[in-house]
């Protein structure tokens, strides 16, 4: 009789875990060396998700897909050239005005250390310590840690450009190509799978275009009571700083830090005396106080449905991953995975742990 040869699930498991590793790694390291790549597919596609129902629209009206995505590209190409031509002269005076933001920051920087210095001197003088050896230092300069972050996902302003210029074009043909998109992309599942992967998807898409809208109404909002709180105290600039820290509002947890930057570092220059800063702090505290807890429940909902760990954790990884990109980006990638969990049955558990409850 042939020995028939049984194969022991412990020896399959450790290949099955060490591949999976593998593979986690390779898409780490992707999304790692990729990030302006899929960085511009994923602004896209939420530019795509938010146009959509506009070109669906006109595809009812009997005009034809191509000529409405590229009408509403045009709109919303023409919405931000408006914008930018709005604020066009204060947004030019405030980048030459930068330069001298750079002479009271070091004044500042140096009052820090030399207060430092004295501390640690003063302290220094009762605990004893071990005499330094006199060996020589060399400091190496190096660019500002702070910007190096901000521009982690894109890795240079070449890259940025190229991606700006790159996303009409990829929204125009997501739009114009989508029923053949959708077809693809639900051909990749079994038959018994596509109606779950179609819900799935278009939940994705739901959810982005009322986080998208939702977060801009907010800002909008914002930026609408922050604005005349800046012209009021006399800050330089505020229609440019005013929607910049309006807008760094929306960011989870550290939107209030952020948003208070601008507007401090031009203080800085403008003012000696404390009461403008102290009126500025109050406003935006105010202000992403009642949109945290007024604006983005209203008008944002509660579509994204993940609870505070998971929002947390999202944004210390993907802000690792990709910087400032990655925290703005955090919430709304991370709300998808969770919307691709509560539709497998096998991930439902992840799902759960990620939601609210």
């Amino acid at each position: 009789m042939r020995d028939l040869k049984v194969e022991s699930p412990t020896a399959v498991f450790p290949a099955t875990t060490s591949v999976r590793i593998v593979a986690a790694a390779v898409i780490f390291a992707f999304m790692y060396y990729a990030s302006s790549v899929l960085i511009t597919l994923i602004f896209a596609l939420f530019i795509a998700f938010v146009l959509d129902p506009g070109v669906s629209l006109m595809e009812r009206m009997r005009i034809p897909r191509w000529v409405g995505a590229l009408a509403m590209v045009l709109v919303a190409l023409s919405g931000i050239y408006l914008l930018m031509y709005l604020v066009y002269d204060r947004a030019v005076a405030f980048v030459n005005h930068l330069p001298q933001l750079v002479v009271p920051i070091q004044r500042l920087t140096l009052q820090i250390e030399a207060w430092a210095r004295s501390t640690w001197q003063s302290t220094s003088s009762v605990i004893p310590s071990a005499p330094e050896p006199s060996v020589p230092t060399v400091r190496m300069l190096q660019g500002s840690q702070w910007v190096q972050y901000l521009a982690h996902g894109f890795g240079s302003v070449y890259a940025f450009t190229v991606t700006v210029m790159f996303i009409p074009f990829l929204v125009f043909f997501i739009l114009t190509s989508k029923d053949r998109l959708w077809a693809s992309t639900l051909n990749l599942f079994p038959v018994e799978q596509r109606q779950q992967a179609e819900d799935v998807i278009a939940g994705i898409a739901h959810m982005v275009r009322q986080y998208v809208l939702g977060n801009l109404l907010v800002a909008l909002i914002s930026a609408a009571v922050i604005i005349p709180v800046f012209v009021l105290i006399g800050l330089p600039y505020a229609l440019v700083v005013g929607p910049i820290s309006a807008f760094l509002t929306l960011i989870p947890y550290v939107g209030v830090a952020l948003s208070l930057v601008p507007p401090l570092l031009i203080g800085l220059v403008q003012y000696d005396r404390p009461e403008p800063f102290i009126v500025m702090t109050i406003a935006v505290v105010v202000v992403h106080f009642l949109a945290v807890n007024l604006l983005t429940p209203k008008l944002v909902g509660r579509s994204v449905k993940l609870n505070a760990l998971t929002v947390t954790l999202a944004m210390m990884f993907w802000g690792w991953l990709w910087g400032a990109v990655g925290l703005v980006l955090a919430v709304p990638i991370t709300a998808g995975i969770k919307a691709v969990c509560d539709n497998v049955p096998s991930l439902k558990a992840y799902g759960a742990w990620m939601g609210e409850g």
